[in-house]
């Protein structure tokens, strides 16, 4: 029953690494309710709190994204239209870069924990 729900609900999508860079990534295929270009760093980016779910896992590095002006997504709703998560790591699933949660702008143009989605993101790589 679980993996017919998981396959059920699944959401795929491929992003490449931009040449000439070491964070940047452009959508390649699947699914395009993510940003066309992904900022996927396996450190920090930013300074992140040292509490809550930060505790729960390593952080293994940051998501970010913002949507252009022609994207649409259902996750682009207040501007300036970013996304980001922390990206933690699970001992038990090292093939995974780490597991996240969306957060969106929210009204004020800011991501909090309120304007957390829930919308788990899972990043794999095959590259090391």
């Amino acid at each position: 029953m679980n993996v017919q729900f998981i396959k059920c609900i699944l959401q795929e999508a491929t992003y490449v690494k931009k040449e000439g860079t070491k964070t940047s990534y452009l959508w390649h295929s699947g699914m395009k309710n993510l940003p066309k270009t992904l900022t996927i760093s396996k450190e920090e980016l930013s300074k992140i709190a040292r509490k809550g779910r930060n505790l729960l896992h390593p952080v293994a590095g940051q998501m970010l994204g913002c949507f252009t002006k022609n994207e649409e997504s259902p996750l682009k709703q207040n501007a300036p239209y970013k996304i980001r998560t922390q990206i933690w790591s699970i001992n038990e699933y090292p093939l995974f870069i780490g597991y996240g949660s969306i957060g969106i702008s929210n009204n004020e143009g800011k991501i909090t924990k309120e304007s957390d989605l829930g919308d788990l993101v899972i990043l794999y790589t095959s590259d090391d």
